[in-house]
């Protein structure tokens, strides 16, 4: 027995699977001959029951009007429990949905992700629904002509669905054939008057759901903390009479938190997803958050100190790699690598084993450019005749080979390009290393689908 407090709740649910079968059996035409060549009238389909007051209107409140024909009423026969599709009624099914952000402004979704809702979608009950499709014609043919339109469609089954809802479990149902009535006179018809009546029987199993449970969730995506060295404690907002409580504060220092800690390595073209422990992890699990992989989506890099900057961002186009989920095909954009503040070189080389004119390069020229990955001596090493040290740029002048970048006295970043490559190096520290390839930490790498 239902309380008094029990909420009133109607979803129109068995309504909507009328509409949809009268839709079914909708729109089927008949052929006419006419004065002026073949004309097609369309078949009208309705439910089939009727009040009083509308049969009678339709009548013209007389009861001498004949209803017109062809047409075709759809009714329920019946309406039965399913047993054998009863399942665990106290089953509860948990589902998270990510929501695209959606902008007021424009009325349209974005391309980062939105809300989050965790909806609990609870046991559906089965029913075993028959319906009588009753076709009403004034003759033989025009019969034929809407039967065979229809028997046609259905061997024996034919399966719809009555939403788009991807959350909806229930939303593909079939319909079934399993009985067809020629004729509702009987033989032989004699002077009957009456309307020839065939009738088609359904069986549709369908299920009616209880409401489901929505709850928007509040996930904090991403938090960034900023602690900051100030002459005084007034800046903070603090009262002066603290400070020594406080003593110094620390330099500036910016802690930054993203969805499950992830790490991204790039690797040549490909973008790697990894975990702090550097296990691998699916792409598709964020993607699948936020959208899908298009032709236009990127991956945003920043090679910069700061998460904030939006001014050393190095982006390429993403595409999934067939057999890893773990990887995806990462596209360079060369323009968005930051400008060379050193003259490219021709290659870089080991210049012990190599000299110029020796076959695997060429004779030195005014403005050949090597980068050295080992040190050269002018008596070890003749052919080179220069003092020049691992990581050092060496320039031919036109009568002798001279270092134009002394590693062992640079200490500031600069940037150059490998032309027999088209790599782009990155002078950092003590050490030559890609402008771009490495793994970035939280906060520093970004999907734009």
């Amino acid at each position: 027995m239902a309380g008094k407090y029990l909420d009133y709740w109607y979803d129109e649910q068995l309504k909507r699977y009328l509409i949809q079968l009268i839709r079914v059996f909708s729109n089927f035409r008949v052929e006419e001959n006419t004065e002026k060549g073949k004309h097609y009238n369309r078949v009208p389909a309705r439910y089939g029951d009727m009040s009083r007051m509308v049969a009678s209107i339709l009548r013209n409140n007389s009861e001498n009007v004949i209803n017109s024909a062809p047409f075709i009423t759809v009714t329920i026969g019946s309406l039965q429990i399913a047993r054998d599709r009863t399942f665990d009624p106290f089953l509860v099914d948990t589902t998270q949905v990510a929501e695209r952000e959606y902008n007021q402004e424009t009325d349209s979704y974005g391309t980062v992700q939105g809300n989050l809702y965790t909806t609990q979608r609870y046991m559906p009950v089965p029913y075993n629904l028959t319906i009588n499709v009753d076709i009403w014609t004034t003759n033989t043919d025009t019969k034929m002509q809407i039967m065979e339109q229809i028997l046609i469609l259905f061997n024996p089954t034919l399966q719809l669905s009555q939403n788009d809802n991807p959350l909806d479990w229930t939303n593909i149902f079939e319909l079934e054939l399993t009985d067809i009535n020629w004729s509702s006179r009987a033989i032989p018809a004699g002077v009957d008057e009456q309307l020839d009546i065939a009738t088609m029987v359904f069986a549709v199993p369908i299920w009616l759901s209880p409401p489901a449970k929505v709850k928007r969730q509040s996930i904090i995506q991403q938090i960034q903390t900023d602690i900051h060295s100030v002459n005084s404690i007034e800046d903070l907002g603090f009262n002066e009479g603290y400070y020594d409580f406080f003593k110094d504060i620390a330099d500036t220092t910016e802690v930054t938190v993203t969805p499950n800690d992830y790490y991204v390595q790039i690797a040549g073209a490909t973008a790697i997803l990894i975990d702090n422990a550097s296990i691998t992890k699916k792409w598709a699990d964020l993607i699948e958050m936020q959208g899908e992989l298009s032709s236009s989506s990127k991956l945003k890099l920043n090679i910069s100190n700061d998460t904030d900057s939006t001014l050393n961002m190095i982006t390429g186009t993403i595409a999934s790699l067939s057999g890893n989920d773990s990887t995806l095909v990462f596209t360079l954009d060369a323009d968005t690598l930051p400008s060379n503040t050193l003259t490219n070189v021709d290659k870089i080389i080991d210049a012990r084993a190599n000299y110029p004119g020796d076959g695997s390069l060429a004779a030195a020229t005014t403005g050949q450019r090597y980068l050295i990955t080992e040190t050269i001596t002018k008596s070890g090493y003749p052919n080179w005749n220069v003092d020049a040290s691992e990581n050092d740029i060496i320039e031919y002048n036109g009568s002798a080979w001279t270092v134009v970048f002394d590693a062992s006295t640079i200490t500031d970043n600069h940037y150059i390009t490998n032309t027999n490559t088209s790599k782009q190096y990155r002078w950092h520290q003590n050490s030559w290393i890609s402008s771009y390839e490495g793994i970035y930490n939280p906060g520093y790498w970004s999907l734009v689908l």
